[in-house]
């Protein structure tokens, strides 16, 4: 009787251990499970780097946010100042109250500033050999853009120097005639696309908007 007890206790351990043994497979398995899901969905919100500026005395003055579907304009004090959206291989540039201000249409060679009802182009920027110009409504000249040793030259329509674009060390400015920096960044954006924010007489927004276009000739 002894022996049958004892036979039977064993049988019960045995069993208790093969259970144990059995379940751990699938507890262990549940963290290699949870990981890729996690980075999965993390991916989505992955839109970009910041591409700010600051001035000469390394005050920020603004910020470009990219957006999955675009991006945002704010200024050093983080308000916004524009919105940009594609619409298919437009870009809506809009005010922080979502006015539509513009539309950019056209590319990679050629891109068409066109007011808020896309009925009338009131800029057009135009590749130009290894540069860009720059004309208003009337096709009249405002601006010239030519690559300068690595950097840009940017002059205006009388062909003075308005600004010029200059790369060292990993730092992209944009001087004045008198050598001064006015604009600076270190996030990575080519010397053509930053020039177009020495276009002065355009607003903010839209010297930005086709600095946007040219860094991305593309829509998504």
């Amino acid at each position: 009787m002894k022996l049958r007890v004892l036979f039977l206790v064993g049988l019960g351990v045995l069993g208790a251990s093969a259970c144990q043994q059995g379940g751990a497979p699938a507890s262990s398995a549940q963290p290699t499970q949870a990981t890729p899901a996690n980075a999965a969905a993390a991916e989505p919100h992955e839109a970009g780097a910041k591409l700010k500026f600051k001035d000469g005395d390394d005050r920020e003055r603004f910020s470009l946010k990219p957006k999955d579907d675009g991006a945002k304009l704010v200024d050093g004090a983080d308000k916004e100042v524009a919105r940009y959206k594609w619409k298919g291989g437009e870009l809506k540039v809009s005010g922080p109250d979502d006015t539509v201000l513009a539309y950019v249409t056209g590319g990679p060679d050629a891109f068409q500033v066109k007011d808020a009802a896309r009925s009338a182009v009131r800029y057009t920027l135009t590749r130009e050999g290894s540069g860009w110009v720059l004309t208003d409504d009337q096709g009249m000249l405002l601006y010239t853009v030519t690559a300068d040793g690595g950097g840009a030259s940017v002059k205006g329509a009388s062909g003075a120097e308005a600004v010029h674009v200059k790369v060292r060390d990993g730092k992209l400015s944009l001087r004045d005639p008198s050598g001064k920096t006015v604009l600076a960044t270190k996030q990575p954006v080519s010397p053509e696309a930053a020039a177009c924010l020495g276009f002065d007489s355009l607003d903010l927004p839209l010297r930005m908007a086709l600095l946007f276009r040219l860094q991305n000739p593309a829509s998504p």
